[in-house]
């Protein structure tokens, strides 16, 4: 992400007038969370064009069990991919190797969309980014201009296909789906 002079100092000029940061907080971070919040309360990335890093690692998922373990410990944006290679879902966090592990056999602290979208994941991408500011301003910001179906933060266009999906998954997993009770 490229953030130039001229970007700090319209930075400057927006916080005169603007909220107030924690001093701790430098002029690119304040500018990365100005952005994010700019993303999250207006629902649009329209006008924004972000320069995305390359990708670290791209692969299968049975390969990412394998070869992934070197991002334990390593923040940053992970893309994971359906078998036809179309993107489905997009996120961030502090530990990639962790996090895309969890997404991918369905165990995330009780999410019901992880554990009933884990058996569409057949590929991942993702790139190495420990900037805490940076992270969150990738992330809206990919999941609107990428517009993955199976996002529901940060999902701003359309959110039909998730939920479908998802009441579908869990209509599949309901023991009492299409049991007519004789007491009704």
């Amino acid at each position: 992400m490229k953030i130039t002079e001229l970007d700090i100092n319209i930075l400057r000029q927006i916080t005169l007038f603007g909220r107030k940061h924690p001093s701790y907080l430098d002029e690119e971070s304040i500018l990365l969370e100005e952005l994010h919040e700019y993303i999250v309360r207006k629902k649009s990335i329209k006008g924004i064009e972000i320069e995305i890093p390359s990708m670290d690692f791209t692969s299968a998922t049975i390969d990412f069990f394998h070869n992934g373990k070197k991002y334990k410990g390593c923040g940053g944006i992970y893309f994971l991919y359906g078998e036809d290679g179309g993107l489905l879902n997009i996120g961030s966090t502090d530990d990639l190797y962790v996090r895309i592990y969890q997404k991918l056999i369905g165990k995330n602290g009780g999410s019901r969309a992880d554990s009933y979208f884990c058996h569409y994941y057949k590929g991942v991408s993702l790139f190495c980014e420990n900037n805490h500011h940076k992270r969150k301003v990738y992330e809206p910001y990919l999941i609107n201009k990428l517009q993955p179906p199976l996002n529901d933060k940060y999902n701003y266009y359309n959110k039909s296909l998730y939920y479908e999906l998802l009441k579908k998954e869990e209509e599949a997993s309901s023991p009492f789906f299409g049991y007519k009770s004789s007491y009704a």
